[in-house]
């Protein structure tokens, strides 16, 4: 008897999503530093709506705050968005045949 990968399924599917993960801050005339945690690397940055580039527009190191490149203006909206989703799957057991039906499965 061998074993083939003919057939293997996920038998599990799992998602966690943070729904508490999007913080919006009305800046004061001129403001740069918005306070904030998050994971460095895994963050998105508004501006009035308009998606900033990380390293250009802004700077996020430290996981505690995030410094605008130019200040904003009075009233200007940041939203942060600190999203992590995470997803893992479990591979199900690989099906075992024999070469008789495996030959059979081939041959129709």
């Amino acid at each position: 008897m061998s074993s083939s990968p003919v057939a293997s399924s996920v038998s599990t599917i799992s998602g966690t999503i943070n729904t508490n993960s999007v913080t919006e801050f009305v800046a004061t005339s001129n403001q740069t530093t918005f306070s904030i945690t998050y994971n460095v690397g895994e963050l998105m940055v508004f501006l009035n709506g308009v998606l900033l580039d990380n390293g250009v527009d802004y700077t996020a190191t430290n996981g505690t705050s995030v410094v605008l490149t130019n200040g904003a203006a009075a009233n200007d909206v940041v939203t942060i968005n600190t999203d992590k989703l995470e997803f893992s799957a479990a591979l199900g057991t690989t099906a075992s045949i024999d070469d008789a039906t495996a030959l059979a499965i081939a041959l129709g």
